[in-house]
Parts: C-alpha cells; structure tokens; sequence
C-alpha cells in the first residue's frame, strides 16, 4: 500500500494537534474524574480507577466528567517535532511554533519547586509503589520537557531555551531521590519513592550527556558516565533490560519502547565516548531490540515474550530508535514498522489510534500517548529524508526567535 510520506503525515498530525490546542485525553488520566478521584482515596481504589478507565473498551471520559488537557510531557513532544520539522523543511512557522510551545512549558512547571521542572497533567498511582499528585515532577517528564529547550538551544543558538535546560538538570540532580543499587547511585522516578527505573536513568544520563556539550559543569559529564555505567551493568545476557532494578521489582520483561528509550539514549555515549565495551553493549541491545521486539510484518511486540497489544507509543520510538542508528538491518526494521503503523494505527482524519489488542482494539485518540509520539518519529523520519551526500544534516541555523 502506497503511504503519505513521513513529512506530510508529520504535518497532518501536528494540524490535527493544533487545531485541538493540543489538548487532549490521556490512557492514565481516570483520577481527572471528580467523579472516581473523590471515591479514589487509598493505593486500591486508585488503581481501580485509573485501568478502569484506561481499559474500559469504550471511552468513558465524557462521561465520567475528565476534561481534555494539555500534557507537559505531550507539549514538550510537540516541541521537539516542530524543531526537527524546521530543521527539515527550513520553515520559520515550525521554529515559531516550537517557541509558543516552550515559552508555555516555560510558563507551567510543577508548583513543587523554584526550578524548571514537570510532571503529569493527572493524579497517578504506581502499583504500590508510590502515589504522585498532578503536576509532581518525575524524572522523566522532566527529562523530557527539557531536552525540547536543549533542542531548541541547539537548532538556534538561544540563551534562553538552553538555561531552562541547564536548572531542569539541577533539578533532577537536587530534587530526584537518590538510591544505592549495587554500588550505583541510581534515580528513583520521583523526589519521594525509591523505585529504580532503568529507562529513567538511562534519559536522564543521555540528557546530562548531551547538555554538557554545552555548558562548562564537569560534573555535569560525570554524573552522566556513573549513570551510564548503571546501565551497562543492568544489562542482561541477551543484551536487554528488566524495566526496573532489582528485575525482581520489574512488572515488565523486556519492553519495546522502554528498550527503545535505553538505546537511544546509550546512542548518545556511544557517539561521543570511545568505548568498545560501550559500542558492544549498543550493538547487542540493539541486536536483541531487532530480533525479539518486532513480529515479521514491523508490529511492535508489547515484550520480548508477548506479542499483543500493538501500541503507538512503541511504533513511535521504535522509529526513532532505529534509525539514529547506522545498522541496515535496523532501518530495514524501521521501514516494516512505519508501513504496519499507518496500515494499521493511522486515521485519515490525521490522527493515530492507540493501539491493536488482544480483545479490542483502542481507537481513542491520545494526544500524549500516540499524537505527540508519533508527531515526533514523524518529524524524525522526515529529518532523516534530508541527510546530505556526505551523511551531514545542515543543523546550524541560527534564525528569528533565537533570542528574547
């Protein structure tokens, strides 16, 4: 089947996010009802709650009162899809679009600290673990919304974008708990609780990595190598990671695009540390991330060992982590899942459903979830479209809105 290229889907679903003010219903947000939030009041009913709704075969959201809103994290997705869509098409209206989307992240951190930091727009309980209020920041929303100001920093050479990054990271160096595991001093998800997410220390290491190529903080640069070390030392045999550590604590095996995020950012060591034992570790995740995470036609598998539900967060990483990488059987990879992904998740109406189930399929459109990730791969993909004969991107513009 013939498909839109990935520059034209990636505007048709920036539009259809626009148009909406990128505004929109989340897999996670039942506690937005004043409904359930107000029956919701221990770690049980909470759960109850959120997967009530979040696996409910029809969208009960209307119902149940839950508003439509933005997502920090969501903005900062659609920040980073309009910087890569500049960087592609050199059109000032995608810079000018990325800076609104900023300055308003800028304008909405958590109320919890002075410095720049987020969190989710909705009430979330973690299993047992712990219970984060909205608008707590957690490591990787944050990660998130200020690589989107590094991006920018980076694209355009502003002082501005790159400050909000910089305090974002010492944020996460003062604020985010800190935990012994096995010798490494591993991030908790939040300020409060001492769960060890891998995937989160991976971003957050590949984040500090990138940001210090900019700034003169040493420590900044090795505080990213002892994170990356934990990560390499969470390594499996087959050269994957449990989602958290100990594995024992892990509700997940080996996940496609909590894989995906750890590569990608490991991506980020390899291309600027000389390790062998670095690149080995590189190439055997993305070795076992390209035989045991994709079914033969591109699907994206949920876990090494199970296949269904197929899900448009998974797509939407799995394409930027493929093809940062120099691998052909990776890209090869990549081409299979963008032409199962827009078989099977994309609406003509410019949007992407959730996901394929095991029982049903979810066709709520997520503005988070699946738009601004799959908005964002899209706009990945086109950047990739416009790599010179000599394998070099044109990427040092310094335009209009650099500076305020």
């Amino acid at each position: 089947m013939n498909h839109l290229s990935p520059l034209e889907t990636a505007e048709r679903a920036l539009d259809w996010a626009r148009e909406r003010d990128y505004a929109g219903y989340d897999p996670y947000d039942g506690l937005n009802s004043p409904i359930l939030s107000s029956l919701s009041t221990n770690w049980f009913t909470r759960l109850v709650a959120i997967h009530g709704v979040n696996k409910s075969p029809v969208n009960l959201r209307p119902l149940l009162g839950i508003e439509p809103e933005r997502n920090p994290k969501g903005i900062g997705l659609f920040a980073s899809a309009c910087l890569r869509l500049y960087e592609t098409t050199d059109d000032e209206a995608y810079l000018a679009e990325a800076e609104r989307l900023l300055r308003w992240l800028r304008e909405h951190t958590s109320p919890e600290t002075e410095r720049h930091a987020w969190g989710y727009n909705f009430d979330w309980q973690n299993a047992r673990r712990f219970f984060l209020p909205e608008y707590h920041p957690s490591i990787v929303v944050t990660v998130f919304c200020a690589r989107a100001f590094l991006e920018h920093h980076e694209v355009t050479g502003a002082t501005w974008s790159l400050e909000v990054a910089d305090d974002a990271a010492a944020y996460i160096r003062e604020g985010i708990n800190v935990v012994d595991v096995e010798g490494f001093d591993a991030y908790t998800y939040t300020p409060h609780d001492e769960f060890v997410v891998i995937n989160a220390n991976a971003l957050a290491a590949g984040f500090f990595l990138r940001l210090s190529d900019h700034t003169d903080d040493d420590a900044l640069f090795e505080r990213a190598e002892e994170l990356f070390e934990f990560v390499l030392h969470a390594q499996d045999d087959s050269g994957a990671w449990y989602y958290s550590m100990p594995a024992s604590d892990s509700h997940l095996s080996h996940d496609n695009f909590h894989t995906g995020f750890v590569l990608e950012s490991l991506h980020e060591y390899v291309t600027r540390v000389e390790s062998e034992r670095v690149r080995e570790a590189y190439e055997n995740g993305l070795s076992f991330f390209v035989r045991e995470l994709f079914e033969e036609d591109g699907a994206p598998k949920f876990e090494s060992d199970r296949s269904k539900p197929y899900d448009a967060h998974a797509s939407a990483q799995a394409l930027i982590t493929l093809v940062q990488s120099d691998d052909p059987e990776a890209h090869e990879v990549a081409t299979r899942v963008y032409d199962w992904t827009m078989d099977n998740l994309y609406d003509p109406d410019g949007y992407f459903y959730r996901r394929v189930g095991r029982f049903f399929d979810d066709e709520t459109p997520y503005m988070r979830w699946s738009q601004g990730w799959m908005t964002l791969a899209l706009a990945t993909l086109a950047r990739e479209e416009v790599v010179d004969a000599d394998g070099e991107r044109a990427t040092d513009r310094v335009s209009v809105g650099a500076e305020e």
